[in-house]
């Protein structure tokens, strides 16, 4: 049994499980100190890692992406659905028209250069929904990712903790499973609130709702973070969701280790081991 399953999101291709679970159990371990919880000195993390399985020379892994790599579909309709949620305005006259993409895709691309979600780069942008694209419409591949996930609730945690598309991952997997003893969940930085990412999930399952048996749901939003551009969850999923914000530099406002040490988080782990 450990305290902590945790389910990574995007752009983890390049990185390891080893350096995952020493990062995420060192920013879980920090917030929970600054709160004094029992828990901080003890504490243990299960990962379930799956970001080496994008690294198989199809979409989603590759270090460097164009504008002119989009798919239409879902893609694109991810990126705009970021994009329009950016404070900033995304025109900029001073930027070369691509006339090869559509001007909501264009516009969108400007807004996250400008805001600096996801650095700013493009290139991170298009991984990101090429990532969320092919665990969404890969039968394979998502079969590939839920074996993971599997084989990290053998560990019966008391806690299962999603970030990004590690969010979607979690919920899908405790709608489609009953482990034995069920966790506490909690989404941070979220795209579960995304109308494209919201209609697939209803396609495979049926009307959304309350994730199988768990025995409780934490979202958390920064405000900044334009991934979780719907900041509440509640109203889509189920009344239970607690939703809670949290403010977030804007610069990390979607990093996993800057979401896993706010303090918000902090106490909804230590409510959830309690």
């Amino acid at each position: 049994m450990v305290d902590i399953v945790a389910v990574h999101g995007i752009n983890m291709h390049r990185s390891q499980r080893a350096t995952m679970q020493e990062s995420w159990h060192a920013a879980i371990a920090d917030g929970l100190a600054n709160i004094r919880s029992r828990h901080a000195e003890a504490l243990s993390v299960e990962c379930a890692f799956y970001g080496h399985e994008y690294n198989d020379g199809k979409a989603g892994g590759e270090p460097e992406y164009a504008a002119i790599d989009l798919a239409p579909g879902l893609e694109e309709e991810l990126l705009i659905a970021i994009g329009s949620a950016l404070d900033e305005e995304a025109g900029d006259s001073s930027q070369e028209t691509k006339l090869y993409l559509p001007g909501a895709v264009q516009r969108a691309l400007a807004g996250i250069q400008r805001s600096n979600l996801l650095d700013g780069r493009d290139s991170r942008a298009i991984a990101f929904v090429k990532q969320v694209n092919r665990y969404l419409t890969s039968p394979d591949f998502r079969k590939l990712v839920h074996l993971e996930m599997s084989t990290a609730m053998e560990q019966s945690p008391r806690v299962v903790i999603g970030h990004s598309l590690g969010s979607v991952i979690a919920y899908e997997w405790l709608r489609e499973n009953r482990p034995e003893n069920p966790p506490a969940l909690i989404t941070l930085g979220s795209p579960l609130g995304l109308e494209p990412v919201r209609r697939r999930l209803d396609q495979r399952h049926g009307p959304l709702g309350w994730p199988g048996q768990v025995r409780s749901w934490t979202n958390i939003a920064a405000g900044h973070d334009a991934v979780a551009t719907v900041k509440k969850l509640g109203p889509l999923y189920s009344s239970k969701v607690r939703d809670l914000p949290c403010d977030n530099p804007r610069r990390s406002a979607h990093s996993a280790l800057v979401y896993l040490a706010n303090v918000r988080a902090s106490r909804a782990i230590e409510m959830a081991l309690a």
